[in-house]
């Protein structure tokens, strides 16, 4: 089947060759320049090579990939290999629906002020969430000491239990026309400094990916995508399972795990420590944005960017605060 369509189009390209010669006979220049165009640019784009940055194309629309990486993230884990295949060819399949409707409807919808207003609304709320949720952490760490966090932990450890598997270690994914490969499955297993420094300088030449973790918790879901090996098959034993590596034909997987801790056991406080800062933070929260936002405003009423064109309702609005904070107080 591909030779008959390389033939096609070496048969369709010699024809416009010869076409193209008759128009420079005739005298057509443009005729014949815009000739040649047609027939080289199809050239150029089928021989144009597309870097996945050893990510694993699913499917592809156009110019639009969609990657195995990104799909296995979505998916429950634990869940068994045929329902894995189901879910991911579902995904596939809503995928494409989706971006061949988005592509109709910005046709249809393209210069919509309705549109561009919700969409600049949408964006500017995302920005101010993120911002007061970057005070709130920073306030926070301001206000509650090392102390304070690790003593909430030890008191409330039932209410940060894991729901996965957690674990520490390496791992590498590198092509398996790399040099060394056989030193670099020594070394992923050996977690001395010396081994460690050679796996670094390795990655740092031939791996596609390299991930070391030895001193930071990891939950097995973020490893799914990375790994072709599902590590829910394998259980929860992994003790037995310390050093994994696999082959797809064009790379080798590494992963070496140093220690884990299973689903249902206490959540590492790391790992906690985020969810707890957010518990303590949450009854000072409306009291803290409050003034962050009292403080702008006046702040910017003393420069003089604000212009009230109406007396009246100025006074509204300070009295619908007011009114907004004695009710603050009184729930509280």
């Amino acid at each position: 089947m591909t030779e008959k369509r390389i033939g096609r189009k070496s048969e369709s390209h010699s024809r416009g060759i010869v076409c193209a010669k008759g128009a420079l006979a005739a005298g057509r220049w443009e005729q014949c320049l815009l000739l040649l165009v047609a027939l080289l640019l199809p050239l150029a784009s089928c021989q144009r090579k597309v870097e996945h940055d050893g990510k694993q194309p699913l499917v592809q629309l156009d110019n639009h990939y969609l990657y195995y990486e990104d799909v296995v993230k979505e998916l429950p884990f634990g869940i068994s290999k045929a329902d894995s295949i189901r879910l991911i060819g579902e995904y596939c399949r809503k995928w494409l629906e989706e971006q061949i409707l988005y592509e109709k409807a910005e046709l249809n919808v393209r210069g919509d002020e309705r549109i561009e207003r919700m969409v600049a609304d949408y964006r500017r709320k995302l920005i101010l969430n993120d911002y007061e949720q970057r005070l709130l952490q920073q306030k926070m760490k301001d206000d509650l000491s090392e102390e304070d966090l690790q003593r909430y932990y030890a008191e409330n450890k039932q209410l940060f239990m894991l729901e996965e598997p957690v674990i520490k270690g390496v791992f590498i994914k590198a092509p398996l026309n790399s040099p060394g490969l056989k030193d670099l499955k020594r070394w992923y297993k050996d977690k001395s400094e010396s081994s460690l420094e050679q796996l670094e300088k390795y990655a740092f030449r031939n791996a596609v990916i390299y991930e070391y973790f030895y001193d930071h918790w990891v939950p097995v879901s973020e490893l799914e995508g990375k790994l072709i090996i599902n590590l829910a098959e394998l259980g929860e034993d992994f003790d037995k399972h310390r050093n994994i590596e696999a082959e797809d034909g064009e790379y080798c997987y590494l992963l070496h795990i140093e220690e884990y801790i299973v689903k249902g056991e206490e959540k590492p406080y790391d790992m906690a420590k985020p969810e707890i800062i957010d518990l303590l933070a949450n009854t000072r929260r409306v009291d803290f944005m409050r003034k962050v936002k009292d403080d702008l405003y006046n702040q910017s009423m003393e420069m003089g960017r604000i212009k009230y064109y109406d007396d009246e309702t100025k006074i509204l609005g300070d009295t619908v605060r007011s009114a907004d904070d004695a009710s603050d107080s009184g729930a509280r």
